[in-house]
């Protein structure tokens, strides 16, 4: 019997202590924001979210990241050469 004190002081802290855990309305920019389908839109970040914890958002940033990086792969060691001064 000397437990049941501890168990509904328990249940009641629990009790009040539960709307301070519940998230809050207004916590996150990003609710209201569409998500992006291509890397411009990715880019406005005022109309569009690029909050990467979106699946969808995460495969476009790295589908971007990667066009981005290819142009400067392919380009041929002469033109390499010619951007970086001549030699």
């Amino acid at each position: 019997m000397k437990i049941r004190p501890f168990l509904i002081a328990a249940v009641v802290s629990a009790s009040l202590a539960s709307p301070l855990v519940m998230a809050h309305p207004g916590a996150h920019d990003d609710d209201d924001k569409d998500i992006p389908k291509t890397c411009e839109q990715l880019a406005n970040t005022e109309h569009y979210t690029n909050d990467v914890a979106y699946p969808e958002v995460r495969k476009l940033k790295e589908q971007c990241d990667a066009a981005k990086q290819k142009p400067a792969a392919t380009q041929s060691p002469a033109a390499q050469r010619s951007s970086k001064g001549g030699d």
